[in-house]
């Protein structure tokens, strides 16, 4: 937790940011920044939703979603940095297999006989993206539906066992 103290950003740090500027206001408000079981949960899902679904300036979109949902501002912002340049791959991966899992199309990626009437490379690729995006966007949809339920429940359980542990170190200090 200490750690964590250290390294969040604080409200006044908001202020340096251009793009965060116009929300700072809202994004000083002291609950946003606050550590309770609640809020944690909420970034943590948040952070990782936004992170998987929006592969550009994620970090921006989860803080700004964070005020009206009232998520921790900063493990939402931290939590987007799961996806990066060295997950994307794995991450758009996974999407494609999961979402032809889940439309039930066991087709092939590229079906041979209408890729070859295509000439360019160009006109390949695009063919390639056309036949794989209803597969992907499905799947990328249901990874970061999954990850964010998986994220909040997992946040809320790790809070609730510390405070027990806490809470368990001060009834043995009493005694």
């Amino acid at each position: 937790m200490n750690w964590l103290k250290r390294h969040i950003p604080t409200r006044q740090s908001i202020h340096e940011y251009r793009l965060l500027r116009p929300f700072a206001p809202h994004l000083s408000q002291p609950a946003l920044w606050r550590l309770t079981r609640r809020s944690v949960p909420r970034g943590v899902a948040l952070g990782l939703f936004v992170g998987v679904i929006i592969p550009f300036m994620h970090t921006f979109i989860a803080a700004i979603l964070a005020i009206p949902l009232r998520a921790n501002v900063a493990i939402a912002a931290a939590c987007t940095l799961v996806i990066n340049p060295l997950t994307i791959p794995f991450i758009y991966y996974s999407a494609y297999r999961i979402g032809s899992w889940e439309l039930h199309h066991d087709a092939p990626l590229v079906n041979q006989a209408a890729a070859e009437r295509f000439s360019s490379e160009l006109s390949r690729l695009l063919f390639w993206i056309h036949e794989a995006s209803g597969p992907i966007a499905l799947g990328v949809l249901s990874i970061a539906v999954a990850s964010a339920l998986i994220g909040y429940l997992g946040a809320s359980v790790i809070w609730a066992s510390w405070l027990k542990s806490k809470f368990r170190r001060r009834r043995q200090e009493r005694a």
